[in-house]
C-alpha cells in the first residue's frame, strides 16, 4: 500500500476499483482493514479509496491534531489523487470528518454516506473509552481495551454466539496504539458540530443500528432529521459495528440518485 507525504504526515492508504470516486473513513481506533467487508462490493463500479487516520494502521504522525486536521489529511489525499469530486462515506469518527468535508468543501462531495455517526460523542462512551485508556497507562493490557471496545460496538447476538461457542471472541482487531488512541480520543472530545449540521447541503444519507450502544439509535435519528432531505436508514438488531451487507445496496442506490 502506498504511502502519502500530506500535510506533513505520512498517510497510508489503498486505492481499489475504476470509476466514480468513493472514500471511506475509518472511526475512532480503526484502520483501513475496516472496509475489508465493504469494498468489494463497490470495487466493481466505483474507484474505492481508503485510509489509515492520523493515531491508527500504518499513518506516522507527529504531535497532536483535531478532527479539522484529519478532515485536512482526506481533502489533500483527494487532491493527491487527482480527485475533485467524491461520494464520501463516513463511519463513527470518520462521521465528523464527513461532515466536516460537506460543511467546508460541499463543491467536493457527490453525496454524503454518516455511518453509527454523531455530532458530539456520547458522554457515556466518552467515560468508558478514557477509562479505558487510563487502565492500559496504569499497566492494563491493550488488548483489555480492545475486548472492552468490543462489548461497546457489538450487539448481544454476538456475544450470545460466542458463549455458545464457547468463544471470547478475537483479541486487539485495532492497530493503533495507546497513543495514537489517545490522540484520537482528545481531538473527538474535541469535536461539536450540533450548531452547524444543519448547514450541510449535500445529499445525505444516515445509516444507524437499532442495536448501537455506543451510539444510540436516536442520535442517528437527529442527525437526518437536522440535515436537509436526508435519508434515514435503521438496521434491526446491528450495533456500531454494521455489517456492510445489511445496507450496502441501500447505500449504492443513494449514490446512483445523486451521480
Amino acid at each position: 500500500m502506498p504511502a502519502a507525504d500530506i500535510n506533513g504526515q505520512k498517510i497510508n492508504y489503498k486505492v481499489e476499483g475504476d470509476g466514480i470516486p468513493v472514500i471511506l473513513v475509518t472511526g475512532y481506533g480503526g484502520d483501513l482493514t475496516y472496509w475489508d467487508g465493504l469494498v468489494p462490493l463497490l470495487s466493481d463500479r466505483y474507484k474505492v479509496v481508503r485510509l489509515d487516520n492520523r493515531g491508527s494502521g500504518k499513518t506516522v504522525y507527529s504531535g497532536r491534531f483535531t478532527v479539522d486536521d484529519l478532515t485536512d489529511d482526506v481533502l489533500a489525499l483527494m487532491d493527491l489523487l487527482s480527485i475533485f469530486r467524491a461520494h464520501i462515506v463516513g463511519w463513527s469518527m470518520g462521521g465528523c470528518m464527513a461532515q466536516e468535508l460537506s460543511l467546508r468543501h460541499p463543491e467536493r462531495v457527490i453525496s454524503l454516506t454518516l455511518i453509527s455517526a454523531f455530532m458530539k460523542r456520547p458522554a457515556r462512551s466518552s467515560h468508558m473509552m478514557n477509562t479505558m485508556i487510563k487502565a492500559v497507562r496504569e499497566g492494563a493490557d491493550i488488548e483489555t481495551l480492545s475486548m472492552l471496545m468490543q462489548g461497546m460496538c457489538f450487539p448481544e447476538s454476538v456475544f450470545l454466539k460466542r458463549e455458545e461457542k464457547g468463544s471470547q471472541g478475537n483479541k486487539h482487531p485495532y492497530t493503533a496504539s495507546i497513543d495514537g488512541i489517545t490522540d484520537q480520543m482528545r481531538a473527538l472530545d474535541a469535536y461539536d458540530s450540533r450548531k452547524r449540521i444543519s448547514r450541510i447541503s449535500v445529499p445525505a444519507l444516515c445509516i444507524h443500528g437499532l442495536s448501537d450502544i455506543m451510539v444510540p439509535p436516536e442520535v442517528g435519528d437527529e442527525i437526518a432529521s437536522l440535515i436537509k432531505g436526508c435519508g434515514s436508514y435503521r438496521i434491526p438488531g446491528a450495533g456500531h459495528i454494521v455489517n456492510p451487507a445489511t445496507y450496502h445496496k441501500v447505500m449504492i442506490d443513494h449514490f446512483k440518485e445523486n451521480e
